[in-house]
């Protein structure tokens, strides 16, 4: 059992997106007596080549009233409308697909009939891509810029629902600015050690400025994993055998055009993809590839060669993709990059830690503050299933007919996690529906990825039958077809 209800001392070690979204939360959460302190590294550097989110970080500063035209203003933040790929099917440039934030509440995303949607099904029976029924496609494919995006929004007929592209290092400055404003205290001192109880509950934290108490503890020093790798040794899940991307280089190029794009771009390469995210100033971009087929050197000149143009690399990131399978035991919790991480597709990242943290959030207060070791271990294992969800949504993404490489023939022929092939087979038969995914997010986790999202990737790689939809839609109501038709007939965008 974990008692928080006399907590006094509360401290997060790492600042970071993750460190300082955990010390807002947290002041939330406790009353003003409650010390929330983050310790921070004074040579551990943020890098802020650019960022992307999942519309959760919208509802995230929502919810801790930090007003998003503010948040975009001080971190030079553009809108993010999706994800565009590029090249993960045939290898060319003009092999795009998109995936997009749909706003749930406009045609054909609103209209769920014996759990599923009979428009969507319909668009897929016509061979008609997604992307094409979303009202604001066009303003994608013009290149807007950020004040008629912006505009468009607030009209409310784009069919989008935005999340932003962002400066890391000037968001986690932003995030910091608020977080003492609001009574957070920070100290920027290395950590030499943790001191545990006789629970194994962290007691002290050693630093080179002294010790400082701590009745909670939170591990967000980012792929440091000070804590929860370091000092506890957790166990790793790793997801090696189904992603094998390793290494990434992250660098800038500017812009080349007019507006910054309103997607995050995904471009595949010889031996992983190239993530290009259009922030106001420049592009801040990475090659994330498999060190088993491709050097850095060979790296670095696929990456000049692309952009015809030399870069000035940042340092290499070696990661493995995984997660810990205890992410929270007693009064330590590891979260962000410190608790998981696999390559940066999809924006997984900080989707994964707010949806964490929040739902930590939601399991303490909602305990009255007195937390079981069940309840702890329900927290555990969602979070165990909301990653493998992710593993198994990403590995959908390499469900692809490229095969002009070896690292493209090896991915063709790698074996499928249990949980992504019982959603393929069915994918197979009919349209997605959210009874095939809701298994990724249990214990009350809202999951971070809706049975549309697995849609928009799923149907460009062609593995939703046409068929099957054409199946579906047979037995509706002669007047539910003929709602469907006069809906596709009508689109502008076909």
């Amino acid at each position: 059992m974990l008692d928080l209800r006399e907590a006094k001392n509360i401290v997060i070690i790492g600042g970071g997106t993750a460190g300082w979204f955990a010390a807002l939360v947290l002041r939330r959460m406790f009353p003003p007596q409650t010390a929330i302190k983050v310790i921070e590294s004074p040579d551990i550097g943020i890098v802020g080549v650019g960022e992307g989110g999942l519309i959760n970080i919208v509802n995230a500063l929502n919810s801790l009233n930090i007003p998003t035209s503010e948040f975009m203003q001080e971190t030079g933040a553009s809108l993010k409308w999706g994800f565009c790929y590029e090249g993960w099917r045939t290898g060319e440039k003009n092999d795009e697909y998109y995936h997009l934030f749909i706003d749930p509440r406009q045609a054909p995303f609103n209209d769920q009939y014996a759990g599923f949607l009979p428009k969507i099904s319909g668009l897929f029976v016509r061979g008609i891509p997604l992307h094409q029924a979303v009202n604001g496609f066009p303003a994608i494919k013009q290149r807007v810029s950020q004040q008629e995006a912006a505009e468009m929004l607030v009209n409310g007929n784009t069919g989008i629902t935005t999340s932003f592209h962002f400066d890391s290092y000037r968001t986690a400055k932003f995030l910091q600015k608020k977080a003492i404003e609001r009574g957070v205290l920070h100290r920027q001192t290395e950590v030499i050690d943790i001191l545990m109880d006789a629970h194994q509950n962290a007691a002290k934290i050693m630093t080179d400025e002294g010790a400082y108490r701590a009745d909670f503890l939170i591990d967000a020093s980012g792929l440091s994993r000070v804590v929860i790798d370091k000092k506890l040794k957790r166990q790793w899940t790793s997801f090696k055998d189904y992603l094998w991307l390793d290494r990434a280089i992250p660098f800038y190029v500017p812009h080349q055009g007019k507006n910054p794009e309103l997607f995050t771009r995904a471009t595949a390469m010889k031996a992983g993809w190239i993530w290009q995210i259009p922030l106001v100033e420049r592009i801040g971009a990475g090659y994330v590839y498999c060190s088993k087929y491709l050097s850095e050197e060979a790296a670095l000149k696929e990456i000049s060669d692309y952009f015809q143009m030399e870069i000035e690399p940042q340092k290499t990131l070696n990661f493995e993709p995984g997660h810990y399978a205890e992410v929270w035991k007693g009064n330590i919790m590891a979260l962000g990059l410190s608790s998981g991480f696999v390559e940066p597709l999809e924006a997984t990242s900080i989707g994964q830690m707010l949806e964490q943290l929040f739902a930590f959030e939601r399991v303490v207060t909602h305990s009255g503050w007195v937390v079981s070791d069940l309840s702890i271990d329900q927290f555990n294992e969602a979070n165990k299933w909301c990653w493998n969800g992710i593993r198994d949504f990403l590995r959908m993404h390499y469900d692809c007919p490229r095969r002009d490489t070896p690292f493209w023939q090896e991915v063709s022929t790698t074996p499928y996690p249990d949980t992504y092939r019982a959603v393929k087979e069915v994918f197979a038969q009919r349209s997605p529906r959210m009874e095939d995914i809701k298994g990724y997010a249990t214990g009350g986790w809202g999951g971070i990825f809706h049975a549309v999202n697995w849609m928009f990737v799923a149907q460009p790689l062609g593995l939703i039958s046409e068929k099957g939809c054409r199946q579906e839609l047979k037995y509706l109501p002669a007047e539910k077809i003929q709602e469907i038709t006069q809906y596709i007939d009508a689109l502008p965008n076909v």
